[in-house]
């Protein structure tokens, strides 16, 4: 009966044993489980996290380029007007008189002088706007290619080209009373935008200038707003 029941003690035991030992392993395998699945569920965060970040910085990389792209597209239209506003023949009377006169300078020859360098004082008051679109050539290099930013160079040729055609106007006003008149003249009054517009030339590089600005900026512009 004792012998019984100290065997039936002794199941019962190693029963319960047996039992918390298979309890143990279960919780174990369970932990083990549940942190795989938690490092696999932090490893597929932080990859959602990183490729966010990616597609954030890329949208952010693309906002500004898009942005930027406006902003050298509206400039180049702006280049265009004020260009075209300062070869205009028209003048105010207050108009070309900040140029230094010479001193011995008759009446005639003030209003014809004066007149010349319109176009240069129109140009110079708006020197601030053309360095500030000159200095964006570098970033747009960075954007784009050295081809593309070929406009910039173009541009400024342009602009040169009026100051200058307005300084030899002026240096060489006087020569006619040496009996000298440079046959280049016409050409320099067509490049100030006194001309006749069939030979007059600027316009139309200024629409092909315009143009190639486009063609890079638009498709780039026109991809974020579609």
């Amino acid at each position: 009966m004792l012998v019984g029941a100290g065997i039936s003690s002794w199941t019962q035991r190693s029963t319960h044993k047996d039992r918390l030992a298979a309890d143990r392993e279960l919780a174990e395998r369970k932990i083990t489980a549940d942190i795989a699945l938690a490092e696999r569920k932090l490893n597929a965060d932080i990859a959602l996290a990183e490729k966010k970040l990616s597609l954030d910085r890329a949208f952010a990389g693309w906002k500004r380029k898009t942005e930027f792209a406006e902003q050298v597209l509206a400039d180049f239209y702006e280049a265009q007007r004020i260009i075209g506003e300062a070869r205009s023949p028209g003048t105010a009377r207050d108009e070309g008189v900040t140029r230094q006169k010479w001193d011995d300078e008759t009446e005639e020859e003030t209003r014809t002088l004066n007149a010349y360098f319109v176009a240069a004082e129109r140009l110079n008051s708006k020197q601030e706007f053309f360095a500030q679109l000159h200095a964006h050539r570098y970033r747009f290099l960075a954007y784009f290619d050295r081809d593309a930013a070929k406009p910039y160079d173009d541009l400024h040729k342009i602009y040169a080209e009026i100051l200058v055609a307005v300084r030899m106007l002026i240096v060489t006003h006087r020569q006619r009373d040496m009996g000298f008149t440079p046959q280049t003249i016409p050409q320099l009054k067509t490049t100030i935008g006194w001309g006749l517009p069939e030979n007059d030339t600027i316009p139309a590089r200024l629409d092909r200038i315009v143009e190639a600005i486009e063609k890079t900026c638009q498709p780039v512009i026109q991809e974020l707003a579609g």
